[in-house]
């Protein structure tokens, strides 16, 4: 059974960013918050660092999830899994999370990204007075429901068949942001409410109705 579980109880490790200023060439590309787009690291518009201690600091490892601590209202919170797509340090407006043993960094990823965890984000969050800020004591305290390993990994593999789906839709129809953007959020709700089924004609009837 899927028991209600904390960050800072599945995660063994949160940690804030690098605070060194960073330069437009270097060897090591230097993520910010502007590099989280839509739940997936931007590769644009990067800048870097060549400090050998920051990079030995703050590199990054496949399966650690960033999380954007300072941002505007609408935009703090936001979240993206690391894969190793390339080396790469992060900055100091992101807090890292680096999962445990009983967590799967993709679905602690989805999870933040989800509906709850915009809302949790939006309840949390400390205004100033052009952004907001979600320190990491507050990210720590992020409860969410956790199934098994299996069931994560399954829940994992049929969003991202949806939002593949979801990708098509955007690249062939050009329907506009707006839709997939209520799209994702149907299938977010749906799946952490176990009702995502394998996608075909009527399921995708159902997203599309769920997001009018």
């Amino acid at each position: 059974m899927p028991k209600r579980v904390t960050l800072d109880s599945v995660a063994s490790s949160l940690s804030y960013g690098s605070s060194s200023k960073s330069s437009s060439a270097g060897k090591v590309p230097v993520l910010r918050m502007g590099n989280i787009q839509n739940g997936k690291l931007d590769w644009s518009g990067l800048v870097y660092t060549s400090d050998v201690g920051e990079i030995k600091k703050y590199g990054l490892i496949a399966g650690d999830v960033l999380f954007n601590r300072t941002n505007s209202p609408e935009l703090v919170g936001k979240s993206a899994l690391y894969q190793g797509e390339r080396d790469a340090v992060y900055a100091g407006y992101l807090i890292r999370v680096r999962c445990g043993e009983e967590a799967l960094p993709a679905y602690v990823t989805y999870c933040l990204n989800s509906p709850a965890g915009r809302a949790y984000c939006w309840r949390v969050k400390t205004d100033g007075v052009s952004q907001s800020n979600i320190n990491a004591k507050k990210l720590a305290a992020f409860s969410f429901m956790l199934p098994s390993l299996a069931e994560q990994q399954e829940i994992i593999r049929r969003i991202g068949l949806v939002f593949g789906w979801l990708d098509n839709v955007g690249a062939e129809v050009g329907r506009g942001s707006e839709l997939l953007d209520r799209l994702d959020q149907a299938i977010l709700v749906k799946a952490f409410n176990g009702e995502l089924i394998a996608l075909d004609v009527e399921s995708t009837k159902q997203l599309k109705a769920a997001a009018e």
